[in-house]
């Protein structure tokens, strides 16, 4: 008679109880983060155009281009090389742009097991290398417009290496790396600690004090 196979184990090990903690903060804190985000916005849309034109600035000669909001969302690319008429030559959604700074929040804050002000620490931090990648996401929005964007005069300004390149740059920066840059930031920081990898502080045990010898008495 075959005797009974032991039923297998289940090959794929139980989520860890710090993991399951992730999944529920993310899903209690998109919303909130999402509303924080779309009510500073219009302050943040203009960090990014200011800092995306001094950018653009220390690059011309002369200085020509500015960039203007149109809404809360958008904004305009604006030559004033150019007659009055075709200044603005290109609009662009900033929303699009840094809409990644939700996943950003989300993520460094949802992090169980680490104190708050450890995870805000870390989240400034994030959202300071996010700003410069969104400043640099911008202008690379607008050279890619003036390179490959305004027909025979790209051509005439731009010949096809710097064409191929701005265009390369600004598709990477704008579809993988925007939506990786998140996810990147977050594994930097806490990736080890999730898993466990990184070692727990050794502390030194307090030595015990010896006790005194007893001195045998003379004779």
């Amino acid at each position: 008679m075959k005797e009974p196979s032991e039923p297998q184990a289940d090959p794929s090990p139980p989520a860890s109880p710090r993991m399951r903690g992730l999944v529920r903060n993310l899903l209690l804190l998109i919303v909130p983060v999402a509303i924080v985000w779309y009510l500073v916005t219009p302050i943040y849309n203009r960090l990014l155009l200011g800092g995306a034109q001094s950018l653009l600035h220390w690059t011309e000669s002369p200085d020509v281009t500015n960039l203007l909001p149109r809404d809360s969302q958008a904004a305009y690319i604006q030559r004033r090389d150019f007659p009055p008429t075709k200044s603005l030559v290109h609009a662009f959604q900033l929303t699009d742009v840094h809409f990644h700074l939700i996943l950003v929040a989300t993520l460094f804050l949802a992090i169980p097991g680490i104190p708050w002000r450890q995870r805000l620490e870390n989240l400034a931090w994030a959202i300071g290398v996010t700003v410069f990648f969104d400043i640099l996401l911008v202008f690379l929005i607008v050279k890619s417009t003036y390179a490959t964007g305004l027909g025979s005069w790209s051509a005439g300004h731009y010949g096809p290496f710097a064409q191929n390149a701005y265009g390369l740059l600004k598709h990477l920066l704008d579809l993988p790396f925007k939506l990786g840059l998140p996810f990147v930031l977050w594994a930097a920081f806490y990736l080890g600690d999730l898993r466990g990898d990184r070692p727990e502080p050794v502390v030194a045990a307090p030595r015990s004090t010896p006790l005194p010898r007893s001195r045998k008495k003379a004779r």
